[in-house]
């Protein structure tokens, strides 16, 4: 496994190294003291995850990780010291798949990389055929995609995630802790910021009127339900076309 450390404490790096020597020695870490270097690494070396410092000399995290992300679906790992919920939740808004504040265990440092790093590869081979339809909306579990009226949606690996599980489970209530478990791992399971954060996005990109959603249904104090509907144009059931074909992005598909 591929690991690049993006911070500019030269020490910090080396205490991180001394750590995935004792706790993980087989893999391979890179280093890069910057924004341009981290983004170089992630083009010609393609790591399996990134841990990235917010805090850098010619960019911040925040502004990495949307870059990295528009090329890019590696886990990303953001460390900080800013441990404020405004940061926690706009580094996921951007892209993140985990903020962990310093200092931190480094044997919970570990658990969350494995934990990322299972998922990802769960993801990359999981060909679980068949897909999902409900109204507009559908959701190719073999390819990881999804389409909402006819147009191809951009997701993140977490927002794809989400979605997979609700469309899975369309018409049940999915509590926030079972999401929360099956998408980031039973230890978020007191997090709720980060299924807010990422709810928040998809029905930026799916929903019509964010503010009145018709798929993804709040039911307070519980869970999200993805709502079972009829195709908007009913001479166009059985004609969705396949995701593969081309397909106009939305223009709030992207990171925010």
């Amino acid at each position: 496994m591929k690991i690049l450390l993006v911070d500019d404490e030269k020490d910090f790096l080396r205490i991180l190294d001394m750590a995935f020597q004792v706790y993980r020695p087989g893999y391979t870490l890179m280093a890069a003291h910057n924004g341009k270097d981290a983004l170089a690494a992630v083009t010609k070396n393609s790591p399996d995850l990134v841990l990235l410092d917010v805090m850098l000399p010619d960019m911040d995290g925040f502004e990495i990780c949307q870059r990295i992300r528009a090329q890019s679906s590696v886990p990303i790992v953001m460390l900080t010291a800013r441990d404020r919920e405004g940061d926690i939740v706009y580094g996921l808004e951007v892209g993140a798949d985990d903020y962990i504040t310093k200092p931190f265990s480094h044997r919970e440092l570990m658990a969350r990389i494995d934990a990322l790093l299972r998922r990802s590869r769960t993801a990359a081979f999981n060909g679980q055929a068949g897909s999902f339809r409900t109204g507009d909306l559908v959701v190719d579990f073999a390819r990881r995609q999804a389409v909402i009226r006819r147009q191809r949606l951009e997701l993140t690996p977490k927002e794809y995630e989400v979605l997979e599980h609700l469309a899975r489970n369309a018409g049940q209530v999915l509590t926030h802790d079972a999401l929360l478990a099956k998408v980031w791992g039973p230890q978020y399971r007191d997090e709720p910021q980060y299924l807010k954060t990422y709810i928040y996005r998809l029905r930026k990109k799916i929903e019509e009127n964010p503010r009145r959603p018709r798929y993804i249904v709040s039911h307070y104090g519980t869970g999200y339900r993805l709502e079972q509907r009829h195709p908007s144009n009913a001479s166009e059931q059985g004609s969705y076309p396949a995701i593969e074909a081309p397909l106009q992005v939305l223009p709030n598909g992207g990171c925010v």
